[in-house]
């Protein structure tokens, strides 16, 4: 029994001994500007990445960010839309300890609030485009100065009768007067 537990020492000792602590977080600090909050830091010699992670003030996660960490140095910006106290948590990305800051927010705007005034302008140009698509055809037949008369044209498919030959009164009289005068002779 105590060669097992001599053997599991053996193979746990050296996992615990040569396990290295993960780089830290050495600095943090955040900034604000209307919805945007930029986050910069520094980290211990040894990172490649930092994963940061921003909280509202009821410690729900919102987002989060993997930055790659260049010279010691790190930055990164995460985008809000509302008021609020927001913290950033960043730690290395293979673990170790977590550095947190808090920043208070107090002039967020709605993502798309910078753009309501050209949504705005390109519905107005939608509506008075379709309103003229609508009326130009009317216009159009209102104001139509045409010197030929309109023809109706039939969509019935007219059948023709063969005409019947008629004769004048000049024609019947010549003849009946062509017969008189054959049988006084």
């Amino acid at each position: 029994m105590k060669k097992i537990i001599v053997l599991l020492l053996l193979l746990v000792l050296p996992v615990t001994v040569f396990a290295a602590e993960a780089p830290k977080v050495t600095k943090l600090e955040l900034k604000n500007d209307k919805q945007v909050i930029t986050y910069t830091g520094e980290m211990e010699d040894g990172s490649l990445a930092v994963m940061c992670k921003l909280y509202n003030s009821n410690n729900e996660e919102l987002d989060y960010l993997s930055t790659a960490v260049d010279t010691n140095k790190f930055e990164g910006k995460f985008t809000v839309s509302k008021n609020d106290t927001y913290k950033v948590s960043c730690a290395n990305y293979e673990g170790g300890d977590i550095k947190s800051e808090t920043i208070k927010v107090a002039n967020a705007n709605p993502k798309t609030g910078d753009e309501v005034e050209i949504y705005c302008i390109v519905f107005a140009v939608s509506v008075a485009a379709v309103v003229i698509a609508l009326m130009y055809p009317k216009y159009l037949k209102k104001n139509r100065k045409s010197t030929a008369p309109a023809v109706k044209r039939s969509t019935t498919k007219k059948t023709t009768t063969p005409k019947k030959t008629t004769t004048t009164k000049k024609a019947a009289t010549k003849k009946t007067t062509a017969k008189k005068t054959t049988k006084k002779k």
